[in-house]
């Protein structure tokens, strides 16, 4: 249904996408601290979003960006890791509220017209 399914929709599912395959990548960074030659797992996201938004011969459009899981040059540090997962779990927040707030304005205004 196109009314559900926006740019902006489609945006903030990439976004959370991205955030629960960071959280991931986290937790993986953490389990194999100890694993010899282990290197830092990361989630290229907003870099990539970024880049979109200000291609203008760019061929993607923003909500077509997808996260990508890439390796580091170092070992992962737990301090690190864990100011990177509270990071990701505030931008997932914000993420699903954005939504939330979104399919609010959308429901009142279905409700609003229909009762009008």
């Amino acid at each position: 249904m196109k009314l559900i399914d926006t740019t902006i929709t489609k945006l903030l599912g990439k976004a959370m996408d991205a955030y629960a395959l960071r959280q991931k990548t986290h937790a993986a960074n953490i389990a194999n601290m100890d694993t010899p030659g282990f290197k830092k797992l990361k989630v290229e996201f907003e870099s990539r979003l970024q880049e979109a938004s200000s291609s203008r011969n760019s061929t993607i459009k923003m909500h077509e960006v997808n996260a990508e899981i890439t390796q580091g040059d170092t070992s992962p540090d737990l301090e690190e890791e864990m100011l990177e997962m509270v990071d990701t779990q505030i931008r997932a927040h914000l993420s699903s509220r954005a939504l939330r707030h979104n399919f609010q304005l959308l429901k009142s205004a279905i409700t609003s017209q229909h009762h009008g």
